[in-house]
């Protein structure tokens, strides 16, 4: 019977794909490239060796495929055979130089890099007067996307909620957000535009504009003003970074701002009710003291090792004293006496 073409040809017209399409698709091309040119009653040939599944063996056979019998330990490609594995391993290996290429460039922007162009933003978290604040250095070819991933390790969040950036480009209200789950924005955002953080690179917006809002999650609504403090030609230091900072950030889903003040009253307070509960549920989201030591030991674990859940980097348990003030202002070294930390 005639064979149907290759795996990849049938799932593109629709056809679901299989393990046992696979199977046959990889077997045949490994027989072909571990054939030989042999002389037979026909005339020349290629022969390679059989030792494969027996069904798949008797599929190929069945499909006109090959040629072979019960007791021979070797089989001959039969022209359409040898024809079907050249274009087999034509499409495949297409497929897999893309992937390679795609695969390659996703790993230069994860790896540590220095020497090169860069940005300096200073990212500031309004908590109606609780400072906190983070000063990030990121390559400058990152896409909005990547800049999302380091703001993300760099505070405590995990991810877990949509994103924006806004901003003014060209005179045009800018929302950069992702739109990876096909959602048409049209109508939906107050934007001029609205563009894909994946396939938007930094430099369409930076250095000519200064100032963007981030804002994370949608419910606690959390809003980060971001600076523009320095274009780098270029930064000797690894990238991407946090140089400097202060405050600590929420704890994910503690409720916006409100609800981190009663979060940090609860905690500082062992005689209220709730403080052991409160406790507990702080350190299951890894609620900790700023220092850039641990920022950076989070996006290298993030960004560079691309781990399941943030949390994964080590975590510190805390005690809690007294909480500073909402006014009260930090040194740039994280020395804002929110907690105690005990490693």
């Amino acid at each position: 019977m005639p064979y149907d073409v290759c795996m990849l040809s049938r799932h593109s017209r629709g056809a679901p794909v299989n393990e046992n399409d696979l199977v046959h698709d990889l077997t045949l091309m490994l027989m072909y490239l571990t054939s030989w040119k042999e002389k037979h009653a026909g005339g020349q040939g290629l022969r390679t060796w059989k030792s494969y599944d027996w069904d798949v063996i008797d599929h190929l056979q069945d499909a006109g495929l090959i040629t072979t019998s019960n007791r021979a330990k070797s089989a001959w490609l039969t022209p359409d055979g040898e024809q079907e594995a050249k274009m087999l391993v034509d499409v495949y290996g297409t497929l897999i130089s893309s992937f390679q290429s795609q695969a390659a460039a996703a790993l230069g922007k994860r790896l540590s890099r220095s020497n090169g162009p860069a940005f300096r933003f200073r990212i500031d978290l309004d908590l109606e007067g609780r400072e906190c604040w983070r000063e990030l250095v990121v390559p400058q070819d990152f896409s909005f996307e990547d800049l999302h991933d380091v703001i993300q390790a760099s505070f405590l969040w995990q991810d877990y909620h949509l994103f924006d950036f806004h901003l003014t480009s060209k005179k045009q209200r800018l929302m950069v957000t992702s739109l990876d789950d096909g959602t048409n924005p049209e109508g939906i955002y107050d934007a001029d535009e609205v563009v894909d953080a994946a396939q938007t690179p930094l430099t369409d917006v930076f250095p000519r504009t200064k100032t963007a809002t981030y804002t994370y999650d949608y419910g606690d609504y959390w809003v980060h003003k971001l600076r523009l403090v320095e274009t780098i030609d270029c930064y000797e230091g690894q990238m991407p970074i946090c140089t400097d900072g202060a405050g600590d950030a929420p704890p994910e889903d503690v409720g916006g701002p409100g609800g981190y003040e009663d979060f940090l009253k609860i905690l500082a307070d062992p005689t209220d009710p709730d403080h052991a509960g409160v406790r507990s549920w702080g350190e299951d989201q890894g609620f900790e003291h700023f220092s850039p030591e641990r920022v950076n030991q989070r996006i290298h674990a993030w960004y560079f090792t691309a781990v399941d859940d943030p949390q994964d980097v080590a975590p510190f348990s805390f005690v809690p004293v007294e909480p500073a003030s909402p006014g009260e202002k930090g040194n740039g070294t994280g020395s804002n006496p929110n907690l105690r930390l005990v490693p």
